[in-house]
């Protein structure tokens, strides 16, 4: 991503018939012709997780148990709360003799991953029963209920497509620990979470009335909250606007809004542009994608705003802060 490879392509989908081409994005080391959400997800998601548990397991107690709370899509035509379960169970099989992981799901779309953060810092470094956490997020749009879904409500860019976005698939996953915590067990800390928050929008994409962002701006403003009464200023800025008017639309509001709080609130990075919408995925490759500007010194500032945005209502937003910088209020750095 950081050297704008773009693994977005054209394609003809002669199983989905008629039109021509399309716009999507898949994962190059899964089998093209695996056309089940549930079991794409499962593997994509697996393979991320194997890394996190492959780096932390010989550090930690064996045994312990691990809370992994996962950001999954949204109900939709293709993938329903009943399919979790295939997910669920591959993902707890990475940790078999390692770990103890507990698998906790949450089906609520792009901002799934951020609620998930925001419970993680609420439950992590409580004493020994809880010394870490892990939160990720995995989604996959390449199966035939959900791209025929895309296609009839016109959010999949297609050839002759104004407005719309490509479907992608991914998964992502980050440790969440104290600072005392990753010292101990020998761990640089990538990047410290400040605040997150989380709220409700009540005017979803094709309603009657008008999406002002208010939803949005509640979020992105309790996340803000640490920054009042300070000349600090968000640098960065990593979202989930994917082509689709009224998720730009939203945010236009909140810049308004809040665009004091930023040094450029029209500047922001999406993953969308290397490999397409991501959904569930995108808030906790987001994540990853803020650690590693610190990681790799191209960041443009010490502080990051990672928003995500949901389809049924949910919006969240986590404030990030470059791990050498000095922190206020106890903030929890996570791990890799």
């Amino acid at each position: 991503m950081r050297a704008g490879l773009n693994r977005v392509q054209r394609e003809h989908v002669p199983e989905l018939r008629g039109r021509g081409a399309s716009y999507v994005s898949w994962h190059t080391l899964l089998d093209p012709d695996e056309w089940k959400g549930s079991t794409r997800m499962s593997l994509l998601g697996a393979t991320a997780l194997a890394e996190i548990i492959g780096k932390l397991a010989p550090l930690t107690d064996q045994g312990i148990e691990v809370p992994v709370f996962v950001g999954l899509p949204e109900e939709r035509p293709g993938w329903e709360a009943a399919d979790a379960s295939q997910v669920v169970t591959a993902l707890g099989a990475v940790g078999a003799g390692r770990l103890r992981l507990r698998i906790e799901p949450r089906l609520a779309g792009h901002a799934a991953a951020l609620q998930g953060l925001q419970e993680a810092v609420a439950q992590v470094g409580r004493g020994e029963r809880c010394p870490l956490v892990i939160v990720g997020g995995v989604d996959s749009f390449h199966d035939f209920e959900t791209l025929v879904w895309l296609r009839e409500n016109q959010r999949w860019l297609e050839e002759d497509s104004r407005t719309g976005f490509v479907p992608g698939e991914a998964a992502a996953f980050m440790a969440l620990m104290t600072g005392s915590m990753a010292h101990r067990l020998g761990l640089t800390s990538m990047a410290s979470v400040r605040a997150v928050a989380s709220a409700r929008e009540t005017q979803l994409n094709n309603a009657d009335a008008l999406n002002l962002g208010e939803g949005l701006s509640l979020a992105v403003g309790k996340a803000l909250a640490p920054l009042e009464r300070t000349d600090d200023v968000v640098e960065n800025i990593h979202c989930d606007i994917n082509g689709e008017r009224y998720r730009s639309e939203e945010w236009g509001f909140v810049a308004l809004r809040l665009g004091t709080a930023f040094r450029d609130a029209t500047v922001y990075h999406t993953p969308v542009r290397s490999c397409g919408d991501v959904g569930a995925a995108t808030g906790a490759l987001n994540l990853v994608l803020s650690a590693q500007s610190w990681r790799r010194g191209y960041s443009k500032g010490p502080r990051t705003l990672v928003w995500g945005s949901s389809d049924a209502g949910l919006r969240a937003a986590a404030l990030l802060e470059e791990p050498t910088l000095e922190h206020r209020g106890g903030a929890h750095p996570w791990a890799r």
